[in-house]
């Protein structure tokens, strides 16, 4: 397993979950052009807070608007694809156009 850049490994020094989770995946490429995931999940102080799931929201938090996360990752069909640490992006696979689903319209098959 590859380790991670130090400047990274020192963001992540109070985020040991979020560490472990990236680096496997912090040298892989972006997505592919086109992509369509099965699997989106967002996550946002480390806690599931939005849930896509074969063109379903299936879980879905609601937070104060005054709410401003530390940490938002976006995990793509269970690998993580983009992580914003304290206002700084320290991964982003989501570089090339994927096919995004409109979940404004996909609410739930399991609510």
């Amino acid at each position: 397993m590859m380790t991670l850049p130090p400047n990274i490994a020192e963001k992540l020094k109070s985020y040991q979950a979020i560490a472990l989770a990236l680096e496997p995946v912090y040298h892989k490429p972006s997505l592919p052009a086109g992509y369509q995931p099965k699997l989106i999940e967002v996550f946002c102080d480390q806690k599931l807070a939005l849930q896509w799931a074969n063109g379903y929201i299936t879980h879905e938090i609601s937070v104060p608007s005054s709410y401003t996360p530390k940490t938002i990752e976006w995990a793509i069909d269970g690998e993580l694809a983009w992580v914003l640490v304290e206002g700084e992006t320290l991964l982003n696979r989501l570089e090339n156009p994927i096919q995004m689903p409109d979940l404004g319209l996909l609410k739930g098959k399991n609510r």
